[in-house]
């Protein structure tokens, strides 16, 4: 599984807040409009997002911990690159539907004996998204 804990840290009329909350990395960036991630943390802890409460806590620097699988490459000093982890991803799912078909028509397992074939066939999906 890809996911990241995502937290703030802040404080509101005295009090100290550090909700935290889980992402499902996978889930998260197939979203056609994803949520912020300040949105996410408010909604899971149940913090009314036109609340004052609200505004200092979207106005907190986001924290991000425990990257897991593909996360883990693209998190650094509790900074996540969201933006290389979707690039990554990507290309890592579309590699994933070009063995499926080399799996049924050629039944190759893996690219990794077969590195020119998988070069091949990323050439022919690249150039049928550059002419769509």
């Amino acid at each position: 599984m890809n996911s990241i804990n995502v937290s703030v840290d802040f404080s509101f009329q005295g009090k100290h807040y550090t909700p935290e909350i889980t992402i499902d990395l996978d889930i998260y960036i197939q979203q056609k409009e994803a949520m912020s991630l300040h949105r996410l943390i408010a909604n899971k802890h149940q913090i009314d997002c036109y609340s004052y409460l609200y505004e200092v806590m979207e106005s907190s620097e986001i924290f991000y911990r425990h990257p897991q699988g593909l996360a883990i490459a693209h998190t650094q000093d509790d900074y996540f690159n969201i933006l290389s982890y979707k690039k990554h991803w990507e290309q890592n799912h579309v590699v994933e539907q070009l063995l499926h078909i080399a799996k049924n028509e050629m039944d190759i397992a893996d690219f990794s004996d077969n590195q020119a074939l998988k070069n091949a066939l990323l050439q022919a999906y690249e150039l049928g998204n550059s002419q769509a």
